[in-house]
């Protein structure tokens, strides 16, 4: 299964990696949860606060879809 994922505001600096401007593709065997994804990626959890699934908000529990595109955002402040 392959997943599409990008990374907002802070988070491709907390990427381990390189991150690419065009986002990551990730390809897994099985079916993985959102919290799955954010910890294969070995993004810290408290980092990412803002999830969205193709578009919709999401949780930590949601399943993944193959082929879906996933969005991380960091913790939002301001006044």
């Amino acid at each position: 299964m392959k997943v599409q994922v990008k990374l907002y505001g802070t988070l491709p600096e907390a990427y381990p990696g390189e991150y690419p401007d065009g986002g990551l593709t990730v390809t897994t065997r099985k079916q993985i949860t959102v919290g799955e994804l954010v910890d294969l990626l070995r993004i810290p959890r408290d980092r990412v606060s803002l999830i969205s699934i193709n578009g919709r908000l999401s949780k930590a529990d949601d399943s993944v879809p193959s082929g879906g595109l996933v969005k991380f955002f960091q913790p939002l402040h301001g006044g």
